[in-house]
């Protein structure tokens, strides 16, 4: 192999360890306490979610964009939260704190789907909405659904515990 093609392929491994993506797949990631990051998720959808329900019909790309921005950010709390995948070795205390967590987003959840359906299936009796309203009414809050069941339990364990500091 020429000199050439050699630092290239350097360079391109350094770029890569730049990154810090090798260290995450080489070990068990760091687990943090996700405090405000799931509240701006949640805190997006929301509002995205409110925007379609008051701008049925017209607009609605600008609250659907704001569900999505909430549900990438809310996907991204499982890899890096406070919480261990159902994979991972953990003791009684941390499986206790999933346990309760993913209680909290379930029911969470459960709650926002129980009124959303039911507001949806009103305003659609009322004949407020159209059938294809309330069809794009509930195709949001199915990825509002998703948002919540996936920030609310990191929310919930980072809230209710208190950061572990290095010395611990």
């Amino acid at each position: 192999m020429n000199d050439r093609r050699h630092r290239f392929l350097l360079w391109l491994d350094r770029s890569v360890e730049w990154t810090g993506i090798p260290s995450l797949a080489e070990g068990t990631p760091r687990r943090r306490h996700l405090r405000w990051l799931p509240l701006l998720a949640l805190l997006l959808a929301s509002i995205g979610l409110t925007w379609c329900a008051m701008h049925s019909g017209r607009d609605y790309w600008i609250g659907y964009s704001l569900i999505m921005a909430g549900f990438f950010i809310a996907n991204l709390m499982p890899i890096w939260g406070p919480l261990r995948r159902l994979n991972e070795r953990a003791d009684e205390y941390e499986r206790k704190q999933r346990r309760d967590s993913f209680m909290v987003g379930l029911a969470t959840t459960t709650a926002a789907g129980f009124a959303g359906i039911w507001l949806t299936v009103g305003l659609l009796a009322m004949q407020i909405w159209s059938a294809s309203a309330a069809q794009q009414e509930l195709m949001a809050l199915g990825f509002y659904m998703m948002a919540l069941f996936s920030a609310v339990p990191t929310l919930y364990a980072s809230w209710r515990t208190r950061p572990i500091t290095e010395e611990e």
